[in-house]
């Protein structure tokens, strides 16, 4: 049973982006040539979270933005939302990616592994999200979950830390730490 957070938790609990990204394949259409146009939909939900302040609630539309963006394919709008010298800490190799160019590089070869592997996105909920604002920096940690399609339909679970920054009165995500592990 999920547990209400205070102020701001019935937005976000009632909170639900539909999109219809480009890799979120139906059986029909293999992932290499799935578009918009012949996909399913892939839903991203937002459940409970709790916002400290008003500029935290604009940080948590900043991340559901970047999220529905990846789940999109739209890398000109998930780039938009990074900072500069943004990075994340890649659990597997143990390194540092650094640079916004790097990061979205990563994240690319990443969910194209999967598609082309055969398991487009169905869903991805955000899970509890909690974001605490310091003047111009943020910190928001959160549960993802994401669910793949294919023959062999499986969920990924990630506990998620996310940093931002303010830059000239717009929330940048600056890193990303959380590795994701099969639910």
């Amino acid at each position: 049973m999920r547990k209400t957070l205070g102020l701001g938790a019935t937005l976000f609990a009632a909170l639900s982006i539909s999109c219809i990204p480009a890799f979120c394949a139906d059986s029909q259409s293999p992932p290499e040539t799935a578009n918009p146009a012949n996909s399913a939909e892939c839903k991203v939900t937002t459940v409970g979270g709790h916002a400290c302040c008003a500029e935290s609630e604009k940080v948590i539309e900043i991340l559901q933005k970047l999220v529905k963006a990846i789940n999109n394919g739209d890398w000109d709008t998930y780039m938009q939302y990074m900072d500069d010298h943004c990075s994340t800490f890649d659990e597997n190799s143990k390194k540092l990616i650094s640079g916004k160019e790097n990061v979205v590089a990563d994240m690319k070869a990443k969910i194209d592994k999967y598609v082309h592997d055969g398991h487009p996105f169905i869903s991805v909920t955000i899970d509890n999200p909690y974001a605490k604002v310091n003047g111009d920096t943020a910190v928001v940690t959160f549960v993802a979950i994401r669910e793949y399609g294919g023959k062999h339909p499986f969920k990924e679970e990630c506990h998620v830390t996310d940093v931002f920054t303010k830059e000239s009165g717009t929330w940048k995500k600056l890193h990303f730490r959380g590795s994701w592990k099969r639910a």
